[in-house]
């Protein structure tokens, strides 16, 4: 008896068996540029707050005081807002950008949020023609837990990023993005959020409800003491 010819192709099981492969395979490759894209997203934040925390240094020892928070988030209002006789009108908003000459996003294309110390931004603050070395700040800086990261009066400027997840973040066209459901941490770090001085620094937590991923950096008065004697502004 002759032996019945295989047919030509794969046979379903053959067929399950390699969709299935090709399926993994084609997960693993995009969870690999998912990674890999997040991973230059946060580079490029934190080079971005690097270069935005060297800006306002560089403006202390050019000015002998720190920029006020940007006019708004749209392109022309990256300039200061205004400054009274106490210091800047407000002391939480926008890094202001267009001053400072910088882009000023994180990576994820929000514009970078900004808080001073208000009376640095006066140069007779304390003292006659600039800063004085007895000038204060007034930031709080706290994880999510409450602990205290820096002294009262140490901190006088903090600068941040409202993360991948953009709650309460600004767009370079200067449309806000809603910050509903986000965490208390991040309700706390809100730029819009003027009368509070306190800001949270902690590391990213995916909890639902309880979501933080902003990236903060701040300035010590000391380091700023340090670069403006550097360059002659004080003492």
């Amino acid at each position: 008896m002759t032996p019945q010819a295989r047919p030509n192709g794969f046979t379903l099981i053959e067929l399950a068996v390699a969709m299935t492969v090709i399926a993994i395979l084609g997960a693993s490759v995009l969870l690999a540029v998912r990674v890999q894209l997040t991973q230059r997203q946060i580079s490029e934040t934190r080079a971005a707050l690097e270069d935005a925390r060297e800006a306002v240094l560089a403006f202390a020892a050019a000015t002998g005081r720190l920029p006020c928070p940007a006019v708004g988030g749209a392109p022309g209002q990256g300039g200061e807002s205004a400054l009274t006789p106490q210091g800047c009108s407000k002391a939480r908003g926008l890094l202001p950008w267009e001053a400072l000459g910088l882009t000023a996003v994180d990576g994820w294309n929000h514009r970078l949020a900004y808080q001073v110390t208000q009376g640095f931004g006066v140069p007779g603050f304390k003292t006659g023609a600039k800063i004085g070395l007895e000038a204060e700040g007034d930031i709080v800086l706290q994880n999510i837990a409450g602990a205290s990261l820096a002294s009262a009066d140490a901190v006088v400027m903090a600068i941040w990023s409202v993360g991948a997840n953009g709650r309460f973040g600004t767009n370079p066209d200067g449309s806000s993005v809603a910050g509903i459901a986000g965490g208390a941490a991040e309700v706390a770090n809100d730029p819009n959020a003027s009368t509070t001085t306190k800001l949270i620094s902690d590391t990213p937590v995916e909890i639902a409800g309880q979501e933080f991923d902003d990236e903060v950096i701040w300035i010590s008065r000391y380091v700023l003491f340090n670069r403006m004697i550097t360059a002659g502004k004080l003492p």
